[in-house]
């Protein structure tokens, strides 16, 4: 995987991800950045790259900023490993224990208990 398609597929993650904790659309984001729900749907699934206006606005209108994206294209090339570092941020330390066990327990070939 190209490092533009990281940073893509990170980008697409952080927008999708801070919508939806918003409650919106892609047609309720599109209207408030200007864009089509087309065009939104495209850059949350990585296969468009926005120009920096575009990423400044929705940005702004989103509440992140590009530390995240980098952070999620360092740890989380995938996107699967990128939603799951979300949920992990949004944690306490139980919850954090819970799933360090579970994961593992997975890893190790015992998930079916989880299940």
């Amino acid at each position: 995987m190209s490092k533009d398609t990281n940073i893509n597929t990170s980008l697409g993650v952080v927008i999708r991800e801070h919508r939806k904790q918003k409650g919106l659309t892609q047609a309720q984001l599109a209207d408030m950045v200007g864009l089509s729900t087309r065009h939104i749907g495209k850059l949350e699934d990585g296969t468009y790259m926005p120009k920096l206006s575009t990423y400044l606005n929705i940005s702004k209108v989103l509440g992140f900023d590009f530390e995240e994206v980098k952070t999620l294209q360092k740890y989380a090339p995938r996107e699967g490993e990128a939603k799951i570092l979300n949920l992990l941020k949004e944690m306490n330390t139980e919850e954090l224990k819970l799933s360090y066990k579970v994961l593992k327990a997975l890893v190790n070939g015992n998930g079916e208990k989880y299940a």
